[in-house]
């Protein structure tokens, strides 16, 4: 299996001309994941933690693409866009339409990494319901993190739910998977789950 160095993967958030705010979240989201895929490494669960920390620092590394607008706010992006980031933003919206973050991703690394793709495109895949370790990982660390904190799931959810409202019962399904998710990881361990910052924060 073929990966980039951690510097290449932080390289591409220059690269791609990712917003600081985003940036910041993802290297959240990689410590929460890496804790977590070493953490079940030693309790004997086959996990390719260099693979985890690949996939969680990109995972939202296009995440403009979704983004129907750039808007700055204080909740949500709280730094001004460049006209570098505003023009990349256009490219990626012109070039990849329709799809999420994660889809575009898969796209642009499947040929040099494709492992790596697919875990990045998996992860975030609602309809996978037998996500592989590494897949199941980064998206529970992702559910985790708000912004730049760890927090516990259902603070997560709720403010997904209210960032991303749906007029179907999707979020209350989804929030079954991730629970159902959270028990598969903290099943291996030996802390629960409202203990995950604390456990991190220890490190």
């Amino acid at each position: 299996m073929i990966l980039p160095t951690e510097e290449q993967c932080l390289q591409y958030f220059d690269e791609y001309k990712v917003p600081n705010n985003i940036k910041r979240h993802c290297l959240c989201v990689t410590e929460v994941a890496v804790f977590l895929a070493e953490e079940l490494k030693k309790k004997g669960v086959v996990v390719n933690v260099d693979l985890v920390k690949c996939a969680a620092l990109m995972h939202d590394l296009f995440k403009v693409v979704v983004l129907e607008k750039l808007e700055q706010t204080e909740q949500y992006h709280p730094e001004p866009f460049s006209e570098e980031e505003i023009s990349m933003w256009k490219m990626l919206r012109e070039k990849y339409p329709n799809m999420w973050e994660s889809q575009v991703a898969y796209e642009i690394f499947k040929d040099q990494f494709p492992e790596l793709a697919l875990v990045v495109k998996n992860s975030s895949d609602p309809h996978i319901k037998d996500k592989t370790w590494e897949e199941l990982i980064v998206h529970y660390a992702d559910f985790r993190t708000m912004q730049e904190a760890t927090v516990l799931l259902l603070e997560r959810l709720a403010y997904l739910e209210k960032r991303y409202p749906r007029k179907d019962d999707s979020w209350i399904r989804y929030k079954e998977v991730m629970l159902q998710n959270e028990s598969k990881i903290f099943n291996e361990l030996h802390f629960q789950a409202h203990e995950l910052k604390e456990k991190v924060n220890e490190r």
